[in-house]
């Protein structure tokens, strides 16, 4: 069964005492259709961004679980329409995952290149071509620089 992750907020108007009925709703509902909570965390009480429907202040709850994936649309209907729940979120983690090593494969491939050009090596381009290497500006072949790029300038006059 897949792994997913909600996030959901109760607004402030409902009292700190009915917060735990709200909270074990939101499991029941979780249980009832067929899941296994992994893990629940409350991150408290917390201003919002934004005012969200003439509410200020809302409770933060995570809960990590497995689910069927077809009964998820079900399951966030349920949710939204619970008593007290302002937003929520639910993300699976799984394809969160595989995006992140995405990102960390295409981030290394990035900076490897940034340092072979920092370094003045030769590049790969997409088409499997070589590109002309960069020659390293360092304080010696500064001035001879500044002086070509200036007779170029004046060429094109």
């Amino acid at each position: 069964m897949p792994k997913y992750e909600l996030m959901y907020i109760v607004a402030s108007s409902i009292s700190d005492d009915q917060i735990p009925s709200v909270t074990d709703g939101i499991l029941k509902l979780i249980a009832d259709n067929g899941g296994t909570v992994l893990k629940e965390e409350k991150l408290g009480k917390k201003k919002l961004a934004y005012p969200i429907a003439k509410t200020r202040n809302g409770f933060y709850e995570l809960v990590n679980f497995e689910f069927p994936a077809k009964e998820l649309n079900a399951l966030s209907t349920k949710v939204q329409n619970s008593e007290g729940v302002i937003r929520h979120i639910i993300v699976n983690i799984e394809e969160q995952l595989e995006r992140a090593e995405k990102d960390l494969a295409a981030q290394e491939k990035m900076n490897r290149h940034r340092a072979e050009k920092a370094q003045g090596r030769p590049i790969p381009a997409d088409n499997g071509v070589m590109a002309k290497p960069v020659e390293a500006i360092t304080d010696e072949n500064l001035d001879a620089k500044i002086e070509e790029a200036l007779r170029e300038d004046l060429k094109n006059v």
